[in-house]
């Protein structure tokens, strides 16, 4: 092998090796990000759940209080 294949193997190999990094790197961080927005959608979905409860209890007084003021 000459020089200059032998420097061009070398560097196409160290630029595959980022490359390769580069990308396990960002799948990474995409499956934290994922788990991420999975903890935000679970904890959004018992807030969601807490605050129609809230308003059903609410809707559910108005309407008594009405109905006694009616009688």
């Amino acid at each position: 092998m000459t020089a200059d294949v032998l420097s061009f193997t070398v560097a196409f190999g160290v630029l595959a090796s980022f490359v390769v990094a580069g990308f396990a790197l960002l799948f990474t961080e995409m499956r934290a990000l994922d788990r991420k927005f999975d903890e935000l959608r679970r904890d959004l979905a018992e807030e969601f759940r807490a605050q129609r409860a809230e308003v059903l209890a609410q809707t559910n007084a108005l309407a008594a209080a009405i109905a006694a003021a009616r009688s």
